[in-house]
């Protein structure tokens, strides 16, 4: 199963690799962009797409940190009350185990 797995990954990767490639051989024509009066260098395109695929995963990375700090504050909440149960449950087991006794 692991063997399987790991095929899988690795012709994932590799359909991912090829693609990749396809994309940079199809977009090296140069362009120049124009946003509100500023004009870039003359680029290929493909590096405008890159960019902004990586300024765009870095936003939404930025973007869910309030989430996940509140998603971790709760969870360590959770583990606590986990805990505190646990200790309970196990009281009561000890309690019946004597009552029975």
């Amino acid at each position: 199963m692991l063997r399987a797995k790991r095929f899988l990954l690795i012709l994932a990767l590799v359909i991912l690799a090829a693609a990749v490639v396809v994309f940079v051989l199809e977009n090296l024509q140069s362009v120049q962009l124009t946003f509100l009066g500023w004009q870039s260098p003359q680029w290929p395109l493909v590096v405008f797409i890159s960019l902004a695929f990586i300024v765009g995963g870095v936003i939404g990375l930025l973007l869910s940190i309030p989430f996940r700090a509140k998603a971790h504050v709760r969870m360590t909440g959770l583990r606590s009350e986990v805990t505190r149960f646990r200790k309970e449950n196990d009281a009561l087991r000890e309690k019946s185990l004597t009552d029975h006794a």
